[in-house]
């Protein structure tokens, strides 16, 4: 893969950038956090703009891009705090797109796109494995069952719903309404997420249990660019902090401690990166395996820690009061190291191939 953008790619990011920094103040992002509530505004901008059109196809009313467009307008997002469910809403439209093709899974990107649809992820449940699903379904389209961890549920017009119907595991379009309970719960990230139980509430399948797995990958890979996102904040905000901050009559950035930190961080941010987004251009070409998305979640979770908490250790005592916009960036990004799977549970699903025999030549041909 070729980690240079293409002038289109650069585009897309310049202007998204420009765009949220200048439609999202702190101040905004702080209220909202305080409120438990989804940035509405910010939403209504990115749908009038055609933004959740970028990775579909243009005969869907999109803009040609894929799973890597994808991950560069989740990343624009993040790196304001955003609070809005961009991830959640385009792994859903892709994961049906991917799995079930066809007329119904048209129309669902056609109404992401125009904004009349924001469907979130509901998949865990008290086992916390994605594998174990309980939810049922009637033969008369009824839901049954208690999801987990749902980001955005009281903000979403539908859940894509992990369930079973005559045993066969399956994703189910839920409409938020009658059926559908939604329980605020406390995120470490300080987004909304919910406990959501469904009780005989309507559902229409959409795709078979491939679909389910196609949602987890996406849904893993752009979580490793969020939390990618997160780093690179934090880097940024360290290195402009260390150039200004003086100490014995000189900038802290030119101290040779100081420097060793920031050339860790900045390590970490590239690998992670390279990692996260080979995953995504892997899985838009058909040729990622479970593994490798797996081990792009697992680098990204596990060095994020680090370099968040050495962001703030730079930043001295300042960087340890909430008025600095750093935390922003160290709860969103600790929320999203454990989102899809911790780096601990991403090595486990890795491990299970360790002996497995590669045919390198054959793999890198």
């Amino acid at each position: 893969m070729n980690l240079e953008l293409t002038e289109t790619q650069s585009q897309i990011r310049n202007t998204l950038r420009e765009l949220i920094e200048k439609e999202v103040p702190f101040a905004r992002v702080r209220e909202l956090e305080a409120s438990g509530r989804s940035d509405e505004i910010l939403w209504r901008r990115l749908v009038e703009q055609g933004w959740l059109g970028t990775p579909f196809a243009s005969e869907l009313g999109g803009g040609d891009g894929g799973l890597v467009e994808a991950g560069l307008l989740v990343e624009e997002v993040m790196r304001r705090a955003a609070i809005v469910p961009v991830a959640e809403v385009l792994a859903c439209a892709l994961a049906v797109l991917r799995s079930a093709p066809g007329e119904r899974a048209n129309a669902l990107a056609r109404d992401v796109i125009a904004g009349e649809v924001r469907p979130v992820p509901a998949l865990l449940e008290a086992s916390d494995r994605f594998g174990d699903v309980e939810a049922v379904v009637t033969a008369e389209g009824r839901l049954t069952g208690e999801k987990l961890f749902v980001d955005y549920a009281e903000f979403a017009t539908h859940h894509l719903v992990a369930a079973r119907e005559a045993n066969e595991i399956g994703l189910f379009l839920v409409a938020r309404g009658a059926g559908v309970e939604c329980e605020p719960l406390r995120a470490i990230g300080r987004t909304p997420q919910s406990r959501v139980r469904y009780q005989s509430a309507p559902a229409e399948r959409l795709t078979r249990a491939q679909g389910l797995s196609e949602l987890v990958q996406i849904s893993r890979a752009l979580a490793a660019v969020q939390i990618v996102s997160c780093m690179q904040r934090s880097l940024e905000m360290t290195v402009a902090y260390t150039s200004v901050r003086e100490q014995f009559g000189q900038a802290i950035g030119s101290f040779q401690a100081v420097q060793h930190h920031a050339a860790n961080m900045a390590t970490w941010v590239t690998s992670a990166r390279f990692l996260a987004y080979e995953a995504l251009f892997d899985l838009e070409q058909g040729t990622a395996s479970e593994e490798q998305v797996a081990i792009a979640k697992a680098a990204a979770s596990e060095k994020a820690p680090e370099v968040l908490m050495l962001g703030h250790q730079l930043h001295g005592g300042q960087g340890f009061i909430e008025e600095n916009d750093l935390y922003f960036f160290t709860l969103r990004g600790r929320d999203r190291c454990l989102a899809w799977g911790g780096h601990e549970e991403c090595l486990e699903l890795v491990s299970r191939t360790v002996e497995r025999k590669q045919d390198w030549l054959r793999a890198s041909a």
